[in-house]
């Protein structure tokens, strides 16, 4: 059985979150409740979870408060939150189960049925990042998983990206490669607030790589690694006003 704790500083919150559960997880024994980050401490530690339904909003802090108090984690955290854009992003950057509220039932069947009875070897990394990430406020590093494993990659080393079918491709600034196997628009809505612009429809761009913007051929950035990335004819004026005010900040 795996054994999943509920934090969450709402009675209502969690009583719903214990029948859905019971209903649809039925290899689940929920181990204990907590409403706060000190009752949620003393709760793992007793009972050690494989797995904690984590809301952000505790009644003495946050749940990142509380992953704080565990710098290695033995237990992988799902976690619940009202619509916070930054914390949202944060999750997607390092490839961390969320749920937003009000929950929906099957996505948190799916985030149960991605708990392992063993905490996975880059689970701490990914907690560490998330935790700097909320501390300073900024992104500054993404999850990549491919068949080798996990790579974090700084955000200001990804020179541009390139999609081939459901495969992409990151192109780093000292010519390393990682090619992850998820299309690219699933990295596209995310990159585009970091200084990221998509070019082509199978090129996304770090804007601060851009050397020369050249007109031959219709159109080509020329980026920092030498590759020439075609520019696509409806995308030229947004590109050049993106450029604009990438420079301009």
């Amino acid at each position: 059985m795996k054994r999943i704790a509920i934090i969450d500083d709402e009675p209502d919150a969690r009583q719903l979150l214990r029948t859905m559960l019971a209903t649809l997880c039925p290899e689940v024994e929920v181990c204990g409740e907590a409403d706060s980050v000190e009752s949620a401490f003393a709760l793992i530690r007793q009972t050690r979870p494989h797995g904690v339904l984590l809301d952000i909003s505790l009644e003495d802090g946050t749940g990142f408060d509380l992953l704080e108090k565990f710098p290695h984690p033995s237990f992988q955290a799902i976690f619940i939150t009202a619509h916070d854009a930054f914390a949202l992003k944060a999750f997607r950057y390092q490839a961390l189960d969320y749920l937003l509220k009000p929950v929906n039932p099957e996505e948190l069947a799916r985030a149960i049925d991605r708990v392992n009875f063993e905490v996975p070897g880059d689970f701490s990394m990914r907690i560490r990042n998330l935790l700097e990430s909320t501390r300073n406020h900024r992104v500054d590093k993404i999850a990549l998983t491919s068949q080798e494993g996990i790579a974090f990659i700084n955000l200001n080393q990804i020179v541009r990206l390139e999609s081939e079918g459901s495969y992409t491709t990151f192109f780093l600034l000292n010519q390393e490669r990682h090619v992850v196997s998820r299309p690219m628009r699933d990295f596209e809505s995310l990159l585009s607030e970091d200084g990221f612009f998509k070019l082509h429809q199978s090129h996304l761009v770090n804007l601060a790589f851009v050397c020369k913007v050249l007109r031959e051929d219709g159109g080509y950035a020329l980026m920092e690694d030498g590759c020439k990335v075609p520019i696509a004819r409806r995308r030229k004026d947004e590109f050049m006003e993106a450029m604009r005010r990438w420079f301009s900040r």
